[in-house]
């Protein structure tokens, strides 16, 4: 069988049979309510599921439940979305919810499609049969494609949800995407025109459409970005799914083409750029979708505003242009490349996450203290340290009272010169983010390497794995201070120093707290008991808790 529908009988009947009676009982949802509005929804969609109904009336329910549904689902992905791994126990609660209503959902819209079709569930032998009524019947070839198409788009949502709580789509969601699309395909109905006001307003789509959303989705590795970046680079994989086509053959003049995506409708596997020898291989041609953003980006580099190009009205620059090239490589140009291949590994590791947590570390795990420049007091600090050491050996239990907690235990899982996949039991440490500045020491490592968190993902049931990009250069720990609007200085914060090594033409830098670059700003800078003024002038890397930073001496 292709789709394995569960039955349905008439024992347990919803609240509701019928489209209207549905509106009536959406009236005594409280909507405003996620939580509450989430568990009476899911109770329904569990009944409605097992219920025998026509599929005519199925479909007119679940168009009636689709946008108050879809409102919700927003308002209570603000719960996890973003969030660091693993998740608290009323994220996961919340995210669980969401994955079951957008699953309910789907199955429903699913039975539409199979029953409209007198069940494609059987074999795909049997839509061609479907395909010869579809062509004579305009009416029946519109239901058949309305239905495709709210699946898929269905499953867009899922998909998204799936990776705003840090999850990726497992093997099931896969096959069953690539049999609607296929089975669509097959009727002939998968690029007809249609409506989707939820997804589109009043912009036609389609099933391929609805199909190739999910699939940039994929391609675009969403789950890398920050909460808001991910809410952009989604709405523009919905939004452009359209400008998709999907061949049986690779395009034979390359020459000014993008590079295709390429999925096996017989599969469990998401989209790749390596085909591979597959009676189910298909091509998604994106050039069209690469002349957009290729417009879009030179009219951003021009003045033109993310407004004007429909990029959406909360969308800000230069994060749109840097957002836009990054989807550009990944849809039209055979995906991110690295410098260096990682290799497989396997070896025990220390992490330790988070800027203060790396700071507290690398200054003897003393709890961070504000310098200061008064004279008498530098030469006071430079003496203890020379008749007593380090932080660390002065304070004794007091310096250590932190202890190791911070330090946790992973495995290298693959490695490279500039970064590491990890892996550690899910809840066998701290909750870990993209965006975060960590330290890693592999084995017996004389010291830690600084880095930060690129990716961080819930594998299973009880492992997480995360993405590292590593910083070249022995980092020590500083403490920093800015003027502010006025003048004064600020208050001191943690910071590091990274040495600049010219064999990898890496220029000196500093990692600093977020929110701390200006162009041109002067700072303050204290290191090995010495304070110097350095002017900012560009950032090489950016997270939710710092930035890295070159300067002039």
């Amino acid at each position: 069988m292709i789709f394995e529908l569960p039955p349905t009988g008439t024992e347990q009947p919803p609240a509701f049979t019928t489209a209207a009676a549905c509106q009536d009982w959406l009236a005594t949802v409280p909507l405003a309510n996620a939580v509450q509005a989430q568990s009476m929804l899911l109770r329904q969609f569990g009944l409605l599921r097992r219920y025998t109904l026509p599929h005519g009336e199925r479909f007119a329910i679940l168009e009636a439940l689709r946008a108050p549904l879809a409102d919700v689902q927003d308002d209570a992905a603000k719960k996890f979305a973003g969030k660091p791994l693993p998740l608290a126990p009323h994220e996961q609660a919340a995210l669980e919810t969401s994955l079951s209503l957008w699953f309910e959902l789907a199955l429903g819209y699913l039975r539409c499609f199979d029953e409209a079709c007198d069940g494609v569930s059987t074999a795909y032998d049997e839509l061609e049969k479907q395909r010869e009524l579809c062509a004579s019947d305009p009416k029946r070839a519109a239901q058949a494609a309305l239905m495709a198409e709210r699946t898929v788009a269905v499953f867009a949502d899922w998909q998204l949800d799936l990776c705003r709580g840090g999850q990726l789509p497992d093997a099931a969601y896969w096959q069953k995407l690539h049999q609607i699309l296929r089975a669509a395909e097959i009727l002939g109905i998968s690029t007809r025109k249609l409506s989707d006001s939820v997804h589109h307003g009043s912009t036609a789509t389609s099933v391929l459409a609805a199909y190739a959303e999910c699939c940039l989705l994929s391609t675009a590795n969403v789950y890398e970005l920050q909460a808001r970046h991910l809410t952009w680079v989604a709405r523009w994989a919905r939004r452009w799914g359209s400008k998709l086509a999907l061949l049986t053959a690779p395009p034979e003049d390359i020459r000014n083409r993008a590079v295709p995506l390429w999925v096996d409708l017989e599969s469990d596997r998401p989209p790749s750029y390596q085909p591979r020898q597959a009676s189910g291989g298909r091509w998604l041609e994106t050039t069209e979708l690469r002349k957009s953003l290729i417009a879009r980006i030179t009219l951003l580099d021009q003045g033109r505003s993310p407004v004007d190009l429909q990029l959406g009205d909360d969308v800000t620059q230069p994060a749109a242009t840097l957002l836009l090239q990054r989807a550009q490589q990944r849809w039209c140009k055979g995906g991110a490349t690295r410098r260096q291949e990682r290799q497989p590994a396997d070896e025990e590791c220390s992490v330790i996450t988070g800027l203060e947590n790396v700071h507290f570390e690398f200054s003897g795990r003393v709890p961070f203290r504000a310098p200061t420049r008064s004279d008498s007091t530098l030469r006071r600090e430079r003496e203890e340290f020379e008749t007593f050491g380090n932080h660390s050996q002065r304070h004794g239990d007091a310096g250590n009272g932190k202890s190791a907690a911070h330090v946790e235990a992973w495995r290298v899982v693959d490695e490279s010169a500039s970064g590491l996949r990890l892996r550690r039991p899910l809840k066998e440490g701290a909750r870990v983010g993209p965006g975060q500045v960590v330290a890693v020491k592999i084995g017996n490592g004389q010291y830690y390497v600084v880095g930060n968190v690129r990716w961080v993902l819930r594998e299973g049931e009880n492992s997480l794995v995360a993405g590292l990009q590593l910083f070249p250069g022995e980092a020590k720990p500083a403490a920093i201070r800015a003027p502010d609007s006025s003048g004064s200085h600020s208050v001191w914060h943690q910071a590091f120093v990274l040495p600049a090594i010219p064999a990898l033409k890496e220029s000196a830098s500093l990692i600093l707290p977020a929110g701390t670059f200006r162009l041109d700003r002067m700072i303050e800078v204290m290191s090995d008991q010495k304070i110097a003024s350095r002017k900012l002038f560009r950032v090489l890397d950016r997270g939710i808790e710092f930035e890295r930073c070159n300067y002039y001496d």
